[in-house]
């Protein structure tokens, strides 16, 4: 036995930060598909919402006149 080897750290050691800076295409693409999201989210929403009023008018007009026009 010559002696204890040096240890070496697992990982290299990194200059600034442990996690790499997002790049400002990464954030982008993040807003992006959040954008595209919530306009989805909105409209779904709007959809559900022109139903359920289409549905309450149909059942006043139903009863009132007892038929749909």
């Amino acid at each position: 036995m010559t002696g204890t080897p040096i240890q070496q750290p697992a990982t290299p050691p990194i200059p600034f930060d442990a996690r790499r800076r997002t790049t400002f295409g990464m954030r982008a693409a993040r807003r992006g598909t959040a954008v595209v999201r919530a306009v989805f989210l909105i409209g779904f929403t709007g959809f559900l919402v022109a139903g359920v009023l289409a549905t309450v008018f149909a059942g006043l007009v139903i009863a009132i006149n007892g038929r749909l026009p």
